[in-house]
């Protein structure tokens, strides 16, 4: 829906023509223009509801003349009141009626926009017993109590007939609004008056947490005090539960490295995929466990406001949570292979258009960049041909996964409904390469599953928004310029509210850890299976979950039947993602200390098959 523009005074980077900065208690504890980090004003992370065109922000240099008439609400263009027709001598004579009470009163007195109305203005729908209205009621154009109360001067509006609406948030820019007040023999609208009111305060509120979770994922990386080594990039991605009052960054991870299969530990002690999205994901996994133990505490309040118990003894988000994805950069496989392409060297994409495209086995996933102009396609880690075998998936396909299955994985499945990410928001994508960005996430993300059959409640095909921040990452390649040799080694983990938030890692251990003392439990790496697998037995004690123990990791995953019957739709016989590489039995078939237990694992496998196939031959 498209509404007549504001006149807003700021300039093009979101900084009112009068702008004030608080320096109380920010959200995040940090202001979001700080190291740097400040978005410009157009469509962005949280600019898809409310689009650019709907709300422009003007330069304090431009007068309101230049741009037209900028307000009447009663003009029939307007969508407010698309079902009313209004004639030319009805429109004059509203027009006339402000201009004789004007008249009238006079000028009110209004020293520029220094000095602002004392009145206070309450808007109560009519036969409500609530003292205020939504912004969804005031923009619906709710029937307000005592709607002609108030005349013009009352509001202190100045010649033109307009008031100055300041609206302040305290840690972010506050923004100076003309908001025309439109009048019938002298008395105000308040129905037209509180339907502006409200349209400002949205655009402030999307001009203002646009940034936000960019921001605060940066701003808490910065508090971390994390370096690349010089000439060394990095990437960054985080999880931020976000509902009406709040966001919580609930995780972090960065890196771009991961273990070829040569070195994959069997212990389950240390982390095979070091990409950022994965540690991330495994970051909010570990978050998500111990909120439910929190909530089980019998010494701590166990009222979240972020997860619920369920009648089922599980937990899910709140109604009016939702979770997003931060990535400063597009993810690696099949999302970024035309971004990629877009800053390949003319010859050598011309060299690779020239060559013939390697044999691609049906169901089995291209490694790295091969066949880069394949679209749809899985991959494996890494994207250099010259690196040794990994049997790790793609960010792209392991987001994909997630939109399936739930980032909450199969072990947390046990404890926690499936929850999707709802929207993805990407760093370092240029105005001119976003649509095509956008097409090639939604493929690669959502669009190629559409196949999928088999699913059953409260599993589904979850398909997330996609947007865009150009809030700078100042690890990144493109921050660090041409100088970059290489993608950093190391790693940095964090999980808001953990005991050890954040821990750096090289190789899938610890980082400083002797290797004689990196099998050792306290040096454990707090993301690995071994670690998970810990903690998910100790909150599942906690929770009073009636479950069959289980021997293994490996087990324990297979126990959760309704994420492997969705697992089984995605990545078995027929599924979209039929020939999945995985790591599988071999490298989770360890027990509580890590100890490995093969043969248990096989022998309960086997056992687990009879008994289905007894229970589907039984008449």
């Amino acid at each position: 829906m498209a509404y007549t523009a504001y006149d807003t005074y700021g300039s093009q980077f979101g900084y009112p023509l009068s702008h004030s900065l608080s320096h109380g208690a920010p959200a995040y504890g940090i202001h979001p223009t700080e190291y740097g980090y400040q978005d410009p004003v157009y469509a962005g992370a949280y600019g898809e509801t409310y689009p650019q065109g709907a709300y422009p922000v003007y330069t304090a240099q431009r007068t309101v003349s230049q741009y037209g008439r900028a307000y009447d609400d009663l003009d029939l263009r307007d969508p407010y009141y698309a079902d009313r027709h209004y004639s030319a001598s009805q429109m004059r004579r509203r027009r006339s009626s402000m201009s004789r009470s004007l008249s009238r009163m006079g000028r009110p007195m209004l020293d520029g926009y220094r000095r602002m109305s004392s009145s206070v203005i309450k808007f109560k729908r009519k036969g409500g017993f609530r003292s205020g209205i939504t912004l969804g009621e005031a923009m619906s154009d709710a029937h307000l109590t005592n709607n002609y109360d108030y005349s013009v001067y009352d509001l202190n509006a100045d010649g033109r007939g307009r008031i100055i609406l300041k609206i302040k948030w305290t840690g972010y820019n506050s923004m100076t609004y003309e908001i025309p007040v439109d009048t019938y023999d002298g008395r105000v609208e308040l129905q037209t008056i509180a339907r502006r009111i409200a349209r400002a305060c949205v655009h402030f509120l999307q001009v203002s947490t646009r940034p936000l979770l960019s921001g605060a994922t940066l701003a808490t990386y910065s508090r971390l005090k994390f370096k690349p080594p010089d000439s060394q990039f990095t990437i960054l991605a985080a999880f931020v539960l976000r509902r009406p009052e709040e966001l919580k960054l609930i995780s972090l991870g960065t890196g771009s490295k991961c273990l070829p299969a040569t070195r994959l530990p069997l212990s389950g002690d240390a982390l095979h995929d070091s990409h950022a999205e994965v540690l991330a994901r495994r970051g909010a996994v570990r978050w998500f466990l111990e909120e439910i133990g929190r909530c089980c505490s019998a010494s701590a309040d166990n009222e979240s406001p972020w997860i619920t118990p369920e009648d089922d003894g599980t937990f899910s988000l709140r109604d009016d949570v939702v979770l997003d994805m931060y990535i400063s950069t597009v993810p690696c496989g099949d999302a970024s292979t035309r971004f990629l392409a877009s800053f390949q060297d003319p010859d050598m994409a011309a060299l690779k258009d020239s060559a013939r495209p390697s044999q691609v086995t049906p169901n089995a996933p291209s490694r790295g960049r091969d066949n880069y102009s394949l679209y749809g396609v899985m991959r494996t880690k890494p994207g250099r041909a010259d690196s040794p075998r990994t049997l790790s998936m793609s960010c792209s396909d392991k987001i994909a996964a997630w939109n399936v299955l739930g980032i909450q994985g199969a072990l947390a499945s046990h404890l926690l409904r499936p929850v999707y990410i709802t929207r993805i928001i990407i760093g370092e994508v240029d105005a001119s390469m976003r649509e095509t960005v956008t097409a090639d996430c939604m493929r690669a993300m959502h669009a190629r599953l559409r196949t999928i059959d088999g699913l059953h409640t409260p599993y589904r095909l979850n398909e997330p928004s996609i947007a865009f921040t150009s809030v700078p990452f100042i690890h990144s390649r493109f921050c660090l310029g041409p100088g970059v040799v290489s993608g950093c080694n190391d790693s940095l983990c964090f999980i808001s509210d953990s005991p050890r938030e954040c821990e750096v890692l090289i190789n899938g251990f610890r980082r400083g850890v002797p290797p004689k003392r990196a099998h050792m439990s306290k040096f454990r790496p707090v993301l690995s299976k071994l670690a998970l697998y810990v903690l998910y037995t100790e909150i599942a004690e906690k929770a009073g979950m009636a479950m069959t123990r289980c021997e293994t990791y490996h087990l324990a995953k297979c126990a959760a039947s309704g994420y492997q019957t969705a697992k089984r739709a995605l990545k078995g016989p027929g599924g979209p993602f039929e020939g999945w590489v995985t790591s599988g039995e071999k490298w989770e078939s360890f027990d509580l200390n890590g100890s490995l237990r093969h043969g248990i694992v096989t022998a309960a496998l086997v056992n687990r098959a009879q008994e289905s196939e007894d229970v589907t031959d039984d008449p």
